[in-house]
């Protein structure tokens, strides 16, 4: 391991931004990153060693490549994360314009996913199961239903998530709306009563593996679809509406800001991000 992976590799335990997930991706990114520094002939010493040339020089090979903007996207976020840490945010510019990459699109495509009883019953592992149920009934991403803890996290009136289960490290509060949302909890209560989705024998990255293996294994080939689901069902509740994505298209031609679906789903948007849930704009 040379100085600059060794540096990075540093740098990334001592800033522990965001989920398990991110850390994890985060890391194996800037460590090929800093493989790809050395293999074009940059020998940097450390991670404050990063210049303007070196952010070109890896753009250009990544554009080389042939890498889908989305990619190299993600990779620009980890080279600003880094940055950032070593007190150096003006080496790589802030807009991905500049090396010519487009910003990211949310398509009108409906990714909402609703869940098929047959192919449910088909999951082979009890704790898959009740993660899913938690995706379903309040939205929840993968890592934090398969963090959930029943005795910390079901409350009153709504659910809560620590920040160490969640996306961005950022605690939030769902609501409790519906009868088979309090039905779901029970079961979920009723099963893990102390702990957590996870067997207490598996670490998360083992049981992410089991949850990938048997929700593809039962034909479940996108469990996030369900969060938008649910993100479409609270916009529904909230404003006696349909999402724009299955109504027509009939204000197609309306700015944003005379449209009223667009105002609407602003609005919903700065409520969701104070808690309920995130990312709702892409969800709708």
């Amino acid at each position: 391991m040379d100085d600059l992976t060794m540096d990075l590799v540093r740098l990334c335990r001592r800033n522990r931004d965001g989920s398990h997930g991110t850390q994890t991706n985060r890391k194996r990114g800037l460590t090929a990153i800093a493989n790809e520094l050395n293999n074009l002939g940059y020998k940097l010493p450390s991670a404050k060693s990063l210049k303007p040339k070196h952010v070109s020089a890896l753009v250009e090979k990544w554009k080389g490549g042939d890498l889908d903007d989305a990619t190299i996207r993600n990779r620009l976020t980890w080279l600003r994360w880094w940055a950032e840490k070593v007190d150096k945010l003006s080496v790589i510019p802030k807009d991905n314009a500049t090396f010519g990459v487009e910003a990211r699109k949310h398509g009108d495509a409906n990714r909402a996913q609703h869940l098929d009883p047959g192919k449910y019953r088909d999951i082979g592992c009890p704790y898959v199961k009740a993660a899913i149920l938690l995706q379903v009934a309040f939205g929840l991403r993968r890592e934090e239903a398969m963090k959930f803890r029943p005795h910390i996290g079901i409350k009153k009136d709504s659910i809560f998530l620590k920040s160490s289960w969640t996306k961005g490290g950022r605690p939030r509060l769902i609501p409790i709306n519906t009868e088979t949302q309090r039905k779901i909890l029970a079961q979920i209560q009723k099963f893990a009563p102390n702990g957590s989705l996870i067997p207490a024998n598996l670490s998360y990255a083992e049981q992410m593996k089991r949850f990938e293996y048997y929700t593809l294994k039962a034909g479940l080939r996108n469990t996030h679809g369900f969060r938008h689901a649910y993100a479409q069902q609270r916009y529904q509740m909230l404003i006696l509406d349909a999402p724009p994505l299955i109504k027509s298209r009939i204000e197609a031609h309306l700015s944003c800001e005379q449209s009223t679906p667009c105002r609407r789903r602003n609005s919903l948007s700065r409520r969701a991000s104070s808690g309920d849930f995130g990312g709702v704009t892409a969800c709708l």
